[in-house]
C-alpha cells in the first residue's frame, strides 16, 4: 500500500510539472513562469485559466500560508506570489493589502511583529519579481482574526497567513 501512495504522488509530480512546463506565456511581456494569467479581478482575480492548477496544487489563490514561528515564504507559495505579480504589472493602477496573520501561540505584541514580517516578507518577493512598493500597503492583524475556529494544529495551520486583498482595480 505504501509503494502504491508513493507511485502515485510520483505521477501526480510528474503531472504538476509538465502542466506548469508545457503553459503557454499568456500576455507578451507578462512572465508566465508558474502558468498563471493576469487578467480580471472578480471572483477569480489574477488567476484566470489557472483554478485547475490552484486546485490541484491546494493552494489558495490570494493566501500565503506559514511554518510555525516563521515568516519564511515557502516555494510552494511562489505560484500565488507570481500570479499576483502579473496581474499587477499589467494593472499598474491596483493595489494590494498584504495582511499578515498568525495563529494564538505567543504574546499580543509577539504575534503583532509576527503577522507585520509575514506581510513584509510577501511584499519583499512582490517587490523582487518588479512590482513597486505604491502597489502595496501592509498590515498585521496578528491573532485577531483566525481563519477558522479551532484550537488544534490544523487550526493554528490556518492561521498562519498572508492573505492578498485587492484594494483597487
Amino acid at each position: 500500500m505504501k509503494f502504491s501512495a508513493k507511485v502515485g504522488m510520483v505521477i501526480l509530480s510528474g503531472a504538476v510539472l509538465a502542466l506548469t512546463g508545457c503553459s503557454s506565456t499568456g500576455k507578451a511581456g507578462v512572465d508566465n513562469t508558474y502558468g498563471a494569467q493576469a487578467s480580471g479581478l472578480g471572483n477569480q482575480g489574477p488567476f484566470v485559466n489557472s483554478d485547475y492548477m490552484a486546485k490541484l496544487l491546494g493552494i489558495d489563490k490570494n493566501t500565503v500560508y506559514f511554518d510555525f514561528d516563521s515568516s519564511n515564504v515557502s516555494q510552494k507559495y511562489m505560484y500565488v506570489v507570481q500570479a499576483n505579480a502579473n496581474y499587477l504589472k499589467a494593472h499598474p493602477s491596483a493595489k494590494i493589502r498584504l495582511e499578515g496573520n498568525t495563529d494564538p501561540r505567543g504574546s499580543r505584541e509577539y504575534n503583532i511583529g509576527l503577522g507585520q514580517r509575514r506581510a513584509a516578507a510577501v511584499a519583499q518577493q512582490l517587490e523582487a519579481m518588479g512590482i513597486p512598493d505604491s502597489q502595496l500597503v501592509t498590515v498585521s492583524y496578528g491573532q485577531e482574526r483566525p481563519a477558522v475556529d479551532g484550537n488544534d494544529e490544523s487550526a493554528f495551520a490556518l492561521d498562519r497567513r498572508v492573505d492578498i486583498v485587492y484594494i483597487s482595480k
